[in-house]
Parts: structure tokens; sequence; C-alpha cells
């Protein structure tokens, strides 16, 4: 009887020692869960700011391409008038002609907003926006990774079951790995 009761007593305080750990597991889990929740938060916000920019980016490229397309066009249809005998309507023409042509190659190349520029910018963007978007899916990888520790380790403490625990802390592992992995290379964490 004495070692029943001693045997019963062991048993008591492990529970309790194991729910005590598993309380511990669930604070920590949670805490890295409020980190990861966060920073996918920003990153959700970084993609959805960077995708409006590349939009209007390439929305001003493609009001560039359409005017010089119209300078362009145009030109070609005051240079295909008859030229005049006229010298100063001449001149008039080809310095139409002229400025056509000189609007169509700034559209083109211009140093600051330049369809190439425009172009290049947006692209930035898509980068900045499509780095961000991995972020966001691996920070979102490892808060599942954590929640999934922190039902494992609550449902532990209620079976006290140390595969339970045991599997509660990998996927905290797991979670924290991802976590790692946002902050550093989110490609390798973005699935």
């Amino acid at each position: 009887m004495q070692k029943a009761l001693e045997h019963q007593e062991h048993a008591s305080h492990a529970a309790a020692h194991g729910g005590k750990t598993a309380a511990l597991l669930v604070a920590i889990l949670a805490a890295g869960l409020a980190v990861c929740e966060q920073q996918a938060k920003h990153a959700d916000i970084k993609v959805e700011a960077n995708a409006i920019l590349a939009t209007d980016s390439w929305n001003q490229y493609q009001a560039k391409s359409i005017r010089q397309l119209m300078s362009q066009d145009l030109s070609a249809l005051t240079d295909a008038f008859d030229p005049s005998a006229d010298p100063a309507f001449a001149r008039k023409r080809a310095a139409l002609v002229k400025r056509f042509d000189d609007d169509a190659a700034k559209f083109q190349k211009d140093p600051k907003e330049g369809k190439e520029v425009v172009a290049s910018r947006a692209r930035e963007y898509e980068g900045i926006r499509d780095e961000a978007l991995e972020r966001a899916h691996t920070f979102d990888n490892a808060a599942a990774a954590l929640e999934l520790g922190i039902v494992l380790a609550t449902a532990s403490a209620i079976t006290v079951s140390t595969m339970l625990i045991r599997f509660s802390m990998l996927m905290g592992m797991l979670g924290a790995v991802l976590a790692v992995l946002g902050w550093t290379f989110p490609s390798l964490g973005a699935f």
C-alpha cells in the first residue's frame, strides 16, 4: 500500500511538472507566434504598397507609350504633307516634324521620366513586392507551426503525454527556424 501511494505521489508530481512545462512552452510559443504574426502583417503591408507603386509606374509607362506613338504618328502624318512652295510653311512643317520627333524620343529616353526609367522603377517595385510576399508566406508558415505547437502543448498538459510535448517542441523549433528564414532568406521558407 505504501508503495502504491508513493508511486501515485510520483505520478502526481510528474504530471504537475509536465503541466508546468507545457504551460511554459505555450507561453514561449505564443510569444513567438505574436512576433511572426506581426512580421507577416508588416510584409503584407509592404506587398500592397509596392504592388500599388508598381501598377502606378506601369500605368505611367503605358501613358508615355501612347504619347510616344501619337507623336510618331503625328510626325509621320505631318511629314506626309506635300511641301509647300512657301518657305515659311515649309519651315513650320519641318519644325513641327522635329518637335514631334523630339517628343517621341523624350518619352522613350528622358533620363528622369522616360519610359526606360519608369519601367526600371516599376521592376524595382515588383522585386520589393515579390520579396515581401515571400517574407509574408514564410512568417505565415512559421505562425502555423507555432500554432500547431501551442495546440499540442495544450493537449499534452491535459493528457500528460510526453510524446505530444516533444512534438510540440519540434513544431516550435520548426516555427523558430521558419521565423529566422523570414528575416534572412524568405525564399527558402515560402511554400
